[in-house]
């Protein structure tokens, strides 16, 4: 069954946009819904799916000047939610193979200190990749971790798309290169 629109959705992606709390949770109780069944496509876990909704609608709070330029918001919400969970489901994949590798060449704890340690040295090692990254290629890296798509991005940095795309290629690649050779020594 298709979902609908809500009447008048582009009048109330300009209130949005202005801070209108009333026409965000007009919103939010018209959307929900769908963003939590799509999270449910990939996730098949309702309380990581309620979550989901929850970082999905903030990040639209916290993105809502960009709303009137949402041309079609139940493909933007989807392609949102697709996004931070791909997203999500990539850190993790580095998280893991981090904590293998410290897991490995490190003595193990009888608590939780380690796993801390880990955590910390994991997110010290990511700071420190994009930290030494270019300026530009930084703020593109950046915008992107904060869930803003290529075109915003573009937008933001006032850049082609296509430069968008390929700073963020180059971003990716220097972080993980940096992440293996850190794992390697």
């Amino acid at each position: 069954m298709p979902y609908s629109s809500l009447p008048e959705e582009r009048k109330l992606l300009l209130q949005i946009a202005r801070g209108d709390e009333s026409a965000y949770t007009l919103v939010f109780n018209h959307y929900s819904k769908q963003v939590f069944n799509a999270a449910m496509l990939y996730l098949k876990d309702e309380g990581t799916a309620r979550e989901v909704v929850q970082e999905i609608f903030l990040k639209v709070w916290l993105k809502r000047e960009a709303m009137p330029g949402v041309e079609d918001l139940t493909s933007y919400l989807f392609i949102l939610t697709r996004n931070h969970i791909y997203d999500s489901f990539k850190k993790q994949a580095i998280r893991l193979k981090v904590h293998d590798y410290l897991y490995q060449h490190q003595a193990t704890a009888t608590d939780d200190t380690g796993y801390r340690v880990e955590e910390r040295q994991y997110d010290n090692l990511v700071d420190q990749a994009v930290s030494s990254l270019p300026p530009e290629r930084k703020k593109v890296y950046i915008a992107r971790q904060e869930g803003f798509s290529n075109e915003e991005i573009s937008n933001r940095l006032n850049i082609s798309i296509h430069t968008v795309k390929k700073q963020m290629q180059l971003a990716v690649q220097s972080v993980r290169s940096f992440v293996k050779a850190y794992i390697s020594r």
